[in-house]
């Protein structure tokens, strides 16, 4: 048996295997940029080690022996193997390998999520991703505690050490019963809804969405009661039967973005609102979320740019960025870093 402080160091395997390829002590040690001398004496120090001889040597030739094509076999994978690791290392700690686990709220999944994931798959197809569905309060407790690493959700209460941008501004428009009267204009005044009930997702769920759209409702004159969901499925509306029903019968009204259901059942109806409450995406994450994060933010940057989902930039009559009121320029996508 071997002892330890007689096993090969890696620098010497691979001296030892550049040696066997050329079979020549020269070339090897032209190749491995070192002196032939040094090349030798540590060929030397591997047979004492291992007190076997590894090469014939003569003035004309080198040939393995029996021992050395025994070690030239095992050596190969062992140094592809350490070469290998050395390379996942270095791609992990830029991100480009790993895990990233996902919270998103139900409005993000029809649309917005799938395109995000589907360009990080093409950009970093050696970055795995694991997304759950939750609502928003729920989501910032999970990315702020660590359970998850990056979470979008709308308008998200941000607590603890957390960045957040924008990365998306939509309009949000009404989900009626076809049969109600506002239905049969394909836009609808919020003053028109003044004394109809709104059914909504309980605001202790998603406060910041539920009040900026209850907000956006308030300040047009919609004055109307208030219906919280009770069943709070990833459907949403269509989850919850009570909720369902009163808007069927027209006897309520709900919200929905343009692309948040593939297609509404029959019986219902999507109508735009005038003025349309414009309601942004928010992607938060751990300051110190490493790299892995870093390429998803970097991705959402892009994919946003080329869908089109932030406004134009505001800018002065000297051309120079201005901020949206409220936010400073940390929360909007354009004052992320460059990728």
């Amino acid at each position: 048996m071997v002892s330890m402080s007689a096993t090969p160091e890696l620098r010497h395997l691979r001296a030892f295997v550049t040696v066997a390829e050329e079979l020549s002590f020269s070339r090897a040690a032209r190749r491995l940029h070192i002196a032939q001398q040094a090349l030798s004496s540590q060929i030397r120090q591997m047979e004492k080690g291992l007190e076997v001889q590894l090469f014939q040597r003569t003035t004309r030739k080198v040939e393995l022996t029996q021992a050395g094509r025994t070690l030239l076999a095992h050596a190969l994978p062992i140094l592809k193997s350490f070469d290998i690791a050395c390379e996942q290392t270095r791609r992990a700690y830029s991100g480009e390998i790993g895990q990233l686990s996902i919270a998103y709220t139900p409005t993000v999944a029809a649309e917005a999520l799938p395109k995000l994931m589907l360009e990080m798959h093409r950009q970093h197809p050696d970055v795995s991703m694991r997304a759950c569905e939750m609502w928003q309060a729920e989501s910032v407790a999970a990315v702020d505690e660590g359970r998850f690493d990056i979470g979008f959700a709308r308008c998200p209460k941000i607590r603890g050490d957390l960045e957040c941008v924008s990365i998306r501004e939509e309009p949000l428009g009404i989900v009626l019963g076809s049969a109600h009267p506002l239905a049969s204009t394909d836009i609808v005044r919020v003053a028109d809804l003044a004394d109809e009930t709104l059914t909504i997702w309980p605001r202790s769920l998603s406060p910041g969405f539920y009040d900026r759209v209850v907000e956006a409702l308030r300040a047009h004159r919609f004055d109307g009661p208030i219906h919280e969901f009770e069943n709070l499925g990833s459907g949403v509306l269509f989850s919850d039967t009570a909720a369902r029903v009163k808007v069927a019968e027209c006897r309520a009204f709900s919200v929905a973005f343009p692309r948040q259901y593939e297609s509404l059942p029959p019986g219902y109806v999507w109508r735009a609102l005038e003025p349309a409450p414009t309601v942004p995406l928010h992607m938060f994450w751990k300051r110190a979320g490493g790299a892995t994060v870093s390429k998803l933010v970097a991705v959402a940057r892009h994919v946003s740019r080329r869908e089109l989902w932030m406004a134009p930039e505001p800018r002065g009559d000297d051309g120079s960025l201005v901020a949206a009121p409220g936010t400073g320029t940390k929360g909007a996508l354009r004052a992320l870093p460059d990728a």
